[in-house]
């Protein structure tokens, strides 16, 4: 009899047993409550083929993951439709903040009005009722001017006879802050310089086509104005002034030419590190691959509902060919 109940206990023990692993086995695989509280983050891009908006993306994920965010990426190139398109698909999945980096204000404006409970920011322009993060665009192109009137000053003894401008004026105010910045930095110094022999030229038709436009445009300036020799190309990102440099080469008129842009990302620094510097004098920094070191902390706090200022930017400096392995190490 004792050894018959001992058979019964020892099977209730070993069935109870079982049933515990299994509940705990169960348990670990059910989505935890912490995955529930994430908050979620769309990403809008242009794309992952321009190299600035490429790293852009890539720090974002990793300071989104480091945070506690999970993401969702899209792209739209710049085409409203697909701008629209994403971001609406991003609502539908009940995204809680949005970087939106395609620089189209009034798609993005209108969605901004229809999803008050969305945390939109944009990248590099400004949508009212968005956050905005990225460059501080005046300020960036004022410390790129001065930086070019203290070039000229010593390189060209205070000449410049025409500032070419070849930027994508269609993206908006703050792209023409970013060229009209440089014009003000230059004039702190030259306040005389005339306002007629800056000429300014849209590079962004068609979309991506940066840096062979600003080629042609570039070339064909100086095709009209061949008595000048003492000309500086400014452009809104380093595709730009890869065009612009690209054209100097092919007419072989280095001696008659400075290029100033914006971004210090990797075009730039090839070209100082290939010895282009003293063509291609300055890019300013935007640091592109720390854009979610600088955007993650900040938007956190903006969701946790903290009083956090509704801009935020980077400190702008210029990259030279002297001060490139200061700041980017070659290796």
């Amino acid at each position: 009899m004792k050894k018959h109940l001992m058979k019964i206990f020892l099977i209730v023990f070993c069935a109870a047993f079982v049933l515990s692993a299994t509940v705990v086995v169960f348990a670990k695989e059910k989505p935890g409550e912490d995955e529930e509280d994430m908050y979620i983050l769309g990403i809008n891009n242009f794309n992952d083929s321009m190299e600035f908006t490429a790293k852009v993306h890539a720090d974002i994920v990793e300071w989104a993951e480091k945070y506690g965010f999970k993401t969702i990426y899209a792209e739209a190139s710049m085409e409203p439709e697909k701008v629209k398109a994403n971001l609406d698909t991003f609502a539908l999945q009940g995204v809680d903040a949005i970087f939106e980096f395609n620089w189209l204000t009034d798609v993005t404006a209108k969605f901004v009005r229809e999803n008050p409970d969305i945390v939109v920011v944009t990248g590099d322009y400004i949508v009212d009722g968005a956050y905005y993060f990225g460059a501080n665009n005046y300020i960036a192109a004022l410390v790129l001017g001065r930086y070019l009137a203290e070039v000229v000053k010593e390189r060209w003894d205070g000449r410049v006879d025409a500032m070419v401008f070849a930027a994508c004026y269609q993206c908006g105010e703050l792209l023409i802050d970013r060229m009209d910045g440089i014009i003000a930095g230059f004039k702190e110094t030259y306040p005389d310089f005339p306002e007629d022999m800056v000429f300014r030229f849209e590079n962004n038709n068609p979309t991506g086509q940066q840096t062979p436009t600003t080629k042609q445009i570039v070339t064909d300036f100086y095709t009209a104005h061949p008595d000048m020799t003492h000309i500086v190309v400014g452009t809104n990102n380093d595709e730009g002034g890869l065009g612009a440099l690209s054209a100097v080469e092919t007419m072989g008129k280095e001696d008659n030419f400075f290029i100033v842009s914006h971004g210090g990302d990797t075009p730039f620094q090839e070209k100082a590190r290939a010895g282009k510097g003293d063509v291609w004098i300055g890019s300013v920094a935007y640091m592109p691959e720390r854009y979610g070191e600088f955007m993650i902390p900040w938007l956190k706090d903006i969701l946790d509902g903290k009083d956090v200022p509704r801009e935020l930017s980077p400190e702008h400096f210029v990259l030279t060919a002297e001060n490139l392995d200061q700041h980017y190490p070659e290796n």
